[in-house]
């Protein structure tokens, strides 16, 4: 009996303890810094990579890939782009050629564009393509504007769904085979409906016929319709022969056979008489036809064998055609001497006629042989205050051309002859303020470019409302400093007017103003004249350098 109460206490003993700590360590709390705030909260899983972006395999370049190529037409090839012939460089062009802008970069591609696996745009869905074939649908005729609106009906439960039989004849319009009177009344109620649309009143149609009849050929092609003749423009072609031909300019001097060298040549056949020993005074090597003539250049030199004296002179004209002429008389003849004696006086001429146009591969060559350096020579004046030589208008491109003899590798180039620097490239002029203007292209090149020089004669040409610019008194020279591209296609020959040519941007000098840039819009020339010239090789283009003989190996003509 004691035992068990002694156990019994052991036991309320020991349990009296347990409450008691586990009240302590209930009751008892840690520091906060110890305390894990964020134990109940999940952190975010981190977000996927993504994928390596691989681009679309390119197509294939054959068809005979079945698995893609089966039922499908073959895609057309990338149509190439063409540049024009005057963009079309050559490798052996230096780089003051004039070359075509570079082609603009395609927009950077779109990672939709990209995820379509093609590199160019799909074409559009065809909009017919989901519609069953067939005739048109039927007209509604209850939707025309001028019908009444129908009259309310009762409802009526709907009839009963019946077979529709496909061979019932149903009321359909032939759009193919309409007739002149179905079109009037159709077009009648279009312009009912937009008369009353838009609210402006819309004149009755005509009742005449407006289809033609066309009996169909037995082959079933129809052939086009004739446009009628009032609707054709009655402009004339710019490449008219006789607009080309009706163009007379002052410059250079008319002739009266092929060119100015032949008519002084034909002053040398035996049968002209000459009044005069003109040749043996010593005053002028010059024969009479040009003595005096200041649109020219020439040089001369004499020879004597003992009892003969010779006088070779060669002339370059203002059309830069050549003649070259020779007298020979005895030397102790008197200065009264009969100079159509055949027997004392040998006379003879040879000449060049004038050069023809070139192409344009001829021109282009030229421009980059010569071209950039006259534009350079010009430019080198610009704002130094300082003139060229005697700062002289026609200077500047003179002086131009004449710097060329420093480069002995470079062929020496036409030389400005009176106003005449090279190949003609152009020629215009303007009256009546410009509504009169006449033109004509020379060359196969497609433009006038930098380096060319241009020549005015009494020209006005407009610089604003009320001002405007007098060129030439009357003539005046400039240098072109930039390409200037007519506004159409030219050809050798063709007519252009100077208003399709564009504006030139040139440095010019004249007394008292030192070589300065400037602009003039062609198409704003009312009055005067105008040329333009490429400058060229003297021996490639007219024959031969200027000289008193004419050298071996020069097909010159004889009269």
């Amino acid at each position: 009996m004691a035992l068990e109460l002694r156990n019994k206490a052991v036991k309320a003993k020991e349990a009296s303890l347990s409450t008691l700590s586990n009240t302590r360590d209930r009751m008892s709390s840690q520091p906060s810094k110890n305390i894990d705030w964020h134990a109940d909260i999940k952190s975010k899983p981190p977000p996927p990579p993504k994928p390596a972006f691989k681009p679309p395999p390119p197509p294939s370049r054959t068809s005979s890939d079945a698995s893609s190529s089966q039922g499908k037409p073959p895609v057309p090839p990338v149509p190439l782009r063409r540049a024009g012939s005057s963009a079309t460089p050559s490798l052996a062009r230096s780089a003051s050629s004039v070359s075509p802008s570079p082609p603009p970069r395609p927009p950077p591609r779109s990672l939709n564009s990209l995820a379509s696996g093609s590199a160019s745009p799909s074409p559009p869905p065809s909009v017919t393509a989901g519609l069953p074939p067939g005739p048109p649908p039927p007209i509604r005729r209850e939707t025309r504007p001028d019908r009444l609106p129908p009259a309310p009906q009762t409802h009526t439960p709907p009839p009963a769904a019946r077979k529709v039989d496909h061979d019932v004849d149903i009321d359909r319009v032939d759009w193919g085979n309409l007739s002149s009177e179905d079109k009037q009344v159709f077009f009648s109620w279009l312009d009912e409906f937009f008369s009353r649309y838009l609210g402006v009143p819309i004149p009755p149609r005509s009742t005449t016929a407006t289809v033609e009849r066309v009996a169909v050929p037995p082959g079933g092609h129809v052939p086009p319709p004739r446009p009628p003749v009032a609707s054709r423009p009655s402009v004339p072609a710019r490449n008219s022969s006789a607009a080309s031909s009706e163009l007379v300019m002052s410059y250079p001097p008319p002739c009266q056979y092929g060119s100015l060298a032949e008519d002084l040549a034909r002053y040398f056949s035996p049968s002209t008489h000459w009044p005069s020993a003109w040749y043996a005074s010593g005053k002028s090597y010059l024969a009479p036809p040009i003595e005096g003539n200041g649109q020219l250049i020439w040089t001369a030199s004499s020879s004597y064998n003992g009892h003969t004296k010779t006088l070779h002179v060669g002339v370059i004209f203002a059309d830069l055609s050549m003649c070259f002429y020779s007298v020979s008389w005895p030397q102790n003849a008197p200065p009264t001497h009969d100079p159509n004696d055949a027997r004392a006086v040998q006379r003879s001429a040879r000449y060049l006629p004038r050069p023809a146009p070139w192409d344009r591969a001829r021109l282009l060559d030229a421009h980059e042989t010569y071209g950039e350096t006259v534009a350079s020579f010009a430019e080198s004046f610009e704002g130094t205050g300082q003139p060229c030589a005697r700062g002289e208008c026609w200077d500047l491109a003179n002086e131009a051309l004449k710097s060329f003899e420093q480069y002995d590798w470079v062929p020496k180039p036409v030389p400005s002859v009176c106003r005449t620097h090279g190949h003609l490239m152009y020629e215009g002029k303007a009256a009546d303020k410009g509504r009169t203007q006449m033109g004509r292209w020379r060359g196969g090149d497609d433009r006038v470019r930098r380096g060319d020089i241009v020549e005015w004669r009494t020209a006005r040409v407009g610089k604003g409302p009320h001002s405007w610019a007098m060129l030439g008194n009357p003539d005046h020279t400039a240098v072109i400093m930039s390409d200037m591209v007519p506004r159409g296609t030219v050809a050798d020959g063709m007519s252009v007017p100077p208003r399709e040519l564009g504006t030139l941007e040139v440095i010019e000098q004249s007394l008292g103003k030192p070589p300065t840039r400037a602009t003039y819009d062609l198409s704003n020339l009312e009055e005067g004249e105008v040329w333009i010239y490429r400058p060229v090789g003297m021996e490639a283009y007219v024959g031969t350098l200027l000289v008193a003989q004419c050298p071996e190996g020069v097909n010159a003509l004889s009269v």
